[in-house]
């Protein structure tokens, strides 16, 4: 008896599908939080601002709402569109919870001051009131109702902005923290994969005949690789200087196999507060020596250097005819922990004669 089977998924186009969904439900959002301000807007100047409005005539009842509708509209635009996006990025809430708050308070009542004046001196110069008449207003009249308001609301709006960051930062760490798994499991799964170790051992079987001293020393190297990639593991960034430690290491094992054929110069700084994210450069280092011919007559060479708030690693391109098994999941795995480490972005730039990858300088904040 043939047993029926379900109709096969395209794959593809469900993976495809999916984001589309995604962006139009976003979208949908973005659109009904709009609407809602809007609303709300409307709402809270009529109810504050305009609650006589239905005894007086239609042009002062327009005007009065007019003018306290501007008031809140340009606040609530002021405080979402321009004053918490620049708090966001230049005062985060999880550096400094204190800070950021007495910044947010004191920058939505210095915002609503603003607004409140500016709002009354373009609607009552509309009604022929001179300077005069403007600098003799009662402006705390004027001033302290929409800041007690204002001041209400902001507590309830950045302490909900609080929860919200403080939620997405803990989906970051979680997601750094799969994505830094996955990039050691690849980097220890590189350093005991058979070539790996059938490579070692032959030179190091050379090495016990010919040099017993070299011997040793690359015994020391390779027990300082796997023990690097172990302790690693748990960290999401650890100092520039055992990352190069480590390199080091991991780049005398290669030398002993390619000799001059593969030269690395090494200019980054040995500043203790510079950091990166671990197995980093070992892992964009032996992308280079797997994807590229290594020969004496044409040596690979590999460059470190800083560059403009970048640690950049740079290695001349003559690509290998017949390429090595890769997982893929070099690249794009120290693109995705970088993704939760800065908001800087990994560059890559390849050319006919040369591969560059730049990564953000992270630096350590005590």
């Amino acid at each position: 008896m043939t047993l029926l089977k379900e109709k096969p998924v395209n794959v593809k186009l469900a993976q495809a599908a999916a984001p589309v969904q995604k962006t139009s439900s976003n979208k949908l959002k973005v659109v009904f939080r709009e609407l809602m301000g809007w609303v709300l807007s409307a709402v809270g100047a009529f109810l504050l601002g305009c609650q006589d409005c239905l005894q007086l005539s239609a042009p002062e009842a327009i005007y009065k709402f007019l003018f306290s509708y501007s008031i809140f509209i340009l606040i609530w635009k002021g405080n979402t569109s321009m004053l918490v996006p620049y708090l966001t990025k230049h005062y985060p809430w999880l550096e400094n919870p204190t800070k950021r708050f007495v910044i947010s308070i004191v920058a939505t009542v210095l915002l609503t001051v603003v607004i409140v004046v500016f709002v009354h001196i373009v609607f009552l110069t509309y009604k022929g009131y001179t300077l005069q008449d403007l600098i003799s207003q009662n402006w705390f009249y004027a001033l302290a109702p929409p800041i007690i308001v204002t001041f209400v609301i902001s507590l309830c709006f950045h302490s909900w902005h609080f929860l919200q960051s403080w939620r997405q930062t803990a989906i970051n760490a979680e997601r750094l923290e799969k994505a830094s798994i996955t990039s050691q499991y690849e980097s220890l799964k590189a350093q005991v994969n058979p070539h790996f170790l059938f490579n070692s051992l032959n030179v190091l079987t050379s090495l016990v005949e010919a040099d017993q001293k070299q011997a040793v020393k690359f015994i020391r190297k390779l027990s300082e690789v796997y023990r690097y990639v172990l302790d690693s593991r748990q960290k999401e960034v650890v100092p520039l200087l055992e990352e190069l430690h480590f390199l080091n290491s991991y780049t005398y094992l290669q030398k002993i196999r390619h000799g001059e054929a593969l030269q690395v110069q090494n200019n980054l700084p040995l500043d203790p507060n510079l950091m990166v994210a671990p197995l980093a450069l070992q892992m964009l280092l032996e992308n280079a020596i797997k994807h590229n011919m290594a020969l004496e007559e044409e040596p690979l060479r590999v460059h470190l250097y800083l560059e403009d708030n970048y640690l950049v690693v740079q290695n001349n391109l003559q690509e290998k005819r017949i390429r090595e098994e890769s997982t893929g999941m070099g690249l794009p795995n120290i693109q995705s922990r970088y993704t939760y480490l800065t908001s800087k972005k990994v560059q890559i730039q390849a050319s006919a004669q040369e591969f560059i990858v730049r990564l953000p300088l992270l630096y350590f904040k005590g």
